[in-house]
């Protein structure tokens, strides 16, 4: 009988110790958020995928893909120490500036994909270009949003455009394919890494087009503000769009706070670009996260945001790091 209640005292007290171990390790895990975006856009697709890459490859730390209003709203939370982690397209950086915001906590882990700008009509609409949006309904993305402040930026630049010319509607991007879809507005607006699902699944309900800029008017706006990149959207991304659409695109970065480790970010950037496969599955704008997107817009960023020594021990290893 002794002997019996030895061998449960034994498993009581080994079956207590494993809980408290488990329990160390979980409170040992680091937890992390990453700002993403809209979930009918890109960035939340392509951030709620490497958080889950880093989850899987770095055990010790657990990234949260937060939903956000994208770019501006992660800027500003990072610089607030309210966001570990966000991907933000860097022409949000020129706003900030302006404002005199202190970017000294923060540091750049890696840049990628472009954000896509798309203004949708429905196939029928009279609108045939940049100019014909005075007087009408148009989306220009939510507040805290960097479409937003991309919406500002390029309808200034390429057809001299201001809100008071027409009915500006603050929407997000799933907000602004609902009311396209509805005919609340007369042009949607989404500023997402192509294809975006949303603009695929709009497009198999309701016949739309998408307003191109001119040459003379992505000359003027690259001129303007050097973060823009020309792109031009194949024919048939969409189905019933048979024409090329050219666009902007604007670099994507993902920033962080500066007190992350080195020995973190650089495992962090192995657990997404070390596993390709994985990484490429996510999306098709994924594949742009590669070294040879990595220094597309870093010019322009890193004279505000340098990049974090982990991503520069990572880029050395990887033989692409370029010494200023």
């Amino acid at each position: 009988m002794k002997k019996r209640i030895m061998i449960i005292g034994i498993i009581l007290i080994m079956t207590i110790s494993l809980g408290v171990a488990r329990e160390g390790a979980a409170a040992s895990k680091k937890y992390l958020s990453l700002g993403t975006g809209n979930p009918a856009g890109t960035f939340y697709f392509i951030g709620a995928g490497f958080a889950n890459l880093i989850n899987k490859h770095v055990p010790e730390v657990r990234v949260i893909a937060e939903s956000t209003a994208a770019s501006e709203e992660n800027f500003h939370y990072i610089i607030r120490n309210k966001m570990n982690l966000g991907m933000v397209a860097i022409h949000v950086i020129d706003p900030a500036v302006e404002r005199k915001m202190d970017f000294s906590g923060l540091r750049l882990i890696a840049l990628g994909h472009t954000s896509d700008r798309h203004w949708i009509v429905r196939k029928d609409s009279p609108i045939k270009s940049i100019s014909d949006f005075k007087g009408k309904k148009v989306a220009v993305g939510p507040p805290g949003s960097g479409t937003l402040v991309s919406s500002k930026m390029e309808l200034d630049a390429t057809g001299g455009l201001t809100f008071k010319d027409f009915t500006p509607a603050y929407l997000s991007f799933s907000e602004s394919i609902t009311a396209l879809r509805d005919g609340t507005v007369d042009v949607g607006c989404i500023s997402a890494g192509y294809p975006v699902a949303s603009i695929l699944d709009l497009s198999s309900k309701i016949p739309i087009r998408l307003i191109p800029y001119s040459e003379k008017e992505m000359d003027t706006l690259m001129a303007r503000h050097p973060f823009y990149v020309r792109v031009v959207l194949p024919a048939g991304t969409y189905p019933g769009v048979d024409t090329a659409t050219l666009t902007r695109g604007i670099a994507t970065a993902i920033f962080c706070r500066k007190e992350l480790s080195e020995d973190l970010v650089y495992r962090m950037l192995k657990a997404i670009y070390d596993h390709p496969k994985e990484k490429n599955a996510l999306h098709p704008q994924a594949k742009q996260w590669n070294m040879e997107t990595m220094f597309r817009g870093a010019e322009y960023t890193t004279k505000y945001i340098p990049f974090h020594p982990g991503s520069i021990r990572f880029l050395k290893e990887k033989g692409v790091w370029k010494e200023k």
